[in-house]
């Protein structure tokens, strides 16, 4: 599998897993969008060249308004080949 097939892949299952969370989240009424910063902060620590990890964080951090952390997530991801 090339790398863009493979990135790809990996955006539909993040996608899908931060969906799953978000709306299991909300039924409990805690704040999904700093467990999802925090879920995406340790995923990075654990495979800081997986791109769609910068980009969903880059995602969080814009919904919390911190667009100058976003376009930084959103970097490191078109650095490590994520297209944006």
């Amino acid at each position: 599998m090339d790398s863009i097939a493979l990135s790809h892949n990996m955006h539909e299952l993040y996608s899908s897993l931060f969906a799953a969370t978000t709306h299991a989240l909300d039924a409990m009424e805690i704040d999904t969008t700093e467990t999802a910063l925090s879920a995406y902060e340790q995923a990075i620590t654990l495979a800081p060249r997986e791109a769609v990890l910068h980009y969903h964080k880059g995602q969080v951090l814009k919904q919390l308004g911190r667009n100058a952390e976003a376009q930084t997530a959103y970097e490191a991801a078109r650095s490590l080949g994520y297209e944006c």
